[in-house]
């Protein structure tokens, strides 16, 4: 699966809403120009543990935040950066997931793709014996 912004395979990331909220906050703020650190923190109401793994998550997700003299930025605005960001499990049925992978459009060939790979997964190779010693 690759993003619709031309990048590589995104890594697979379960988050909670509250945290999908705060992540996309987050870089929304950050898109606005530099801040500093209190100035982010005391914004998304989080403390310095949780913002520097939110600032870990951020790249791992390909976006690249950059610290220089002191302030926070987007490192490259250029791209949309909550088009990276996971988004939680939305929790749908079989049914849901059908209708929206009949849209046509990028995500919804995503979509459709996950759900035939669960429909329909290939077929499990068999365990080749080990040879003895």
């Amino acid at each position: 699966m690759s993003d619709s912004s031309g990048g590589g395979r995104r890594p697979s990331i379960h988050i909670t809403l509250a945290r999908a909220s705060r992540l996309y906050g987050l870089v929304r703020f950050l898109e606005e120009g530099p801040r500093g650190r209190d100035e982010v923190l005391k914004r998304c109401g989080i403390g310095l543990r949780t913002f520097y793994r939110e600032l870990e998550l951020l790249n791992k997700c390909g976006v690249k935040v950059r610290h220089k003299d002191k302030l926070y930025s987007l490192a490259s605005p250029a791209a949309d950066p909550a088009g990276r960001l996971p988004f939680p499990d939305p929790l749908l049925s079989f049914a849901e997931m059908a209708e929206l992978a009949r849209a046509d459009c990028a995500a919804g060939r995503r979509l459709a793709n996950l759900l035939a790979s669960v429909v329909n997964p290939a077929p499990k190779r068999a365990a080749q014996p080990r040879r003895k010693s």
